[in-house]
């Protein structure tokens, strides 16, 4: 199934399909017209929101785990307190690829690319 045949089975827009996964309305355009490839990222975005396959994957006969339904996640300290994913997101700089999440060490490690950081968790303003 192409992108194209999905937003129209789901009749959306672009901007309506580029919000739901979390793209720009231009990238859409960019990947029907094949000017831009799916990425595994944009594919895996796409399988999560509406649990189908999109261009090339979608021909490869690959078996997809089940839709998982979305989950409230909280992490909390053994000291007490709590932090939300929302929360933990906001922490972290414009385009991290992935977080670990240390409550041990009152520490969110990030890493984009090759860079890596790590920020507090909880602040102890005392």
């Amino acid at each position: 199934m192409t992108i194209r045949e999905l937003r129209a089975r789901e009749k959306l827009s672009q901007a309506e399909f580029a919000k739901r996964i979390g793209i720009r309305p231009g990238t859409v355009s960019q990947l029907e017209n094949g000017r831009m490839k799916v990425s595994d990222r944009i594919a895996d975005r796409i399988w999560e929101e509406f649990g189908t396959e999109v261009g090339e994957m979608a021909d490869q006969k690959t078996v997809k785990k089940p839709k998982a339904p979305k989950l409230e996640i909280y992490v909390q300290s053994p000291l007490g307190g709590n932090i939300t994913p929302e929360e933990i997101l906001a922490k972290m700089p414009e385009g991290v690829e992935a977080c670990f999440v240390r409550v041990d060490q009152n520490l969110i490690w990030w890493v984009r690319g090759e860079e890596t950081g790590a920020v507090e968790i909880w602040r102890d303003d005392r």
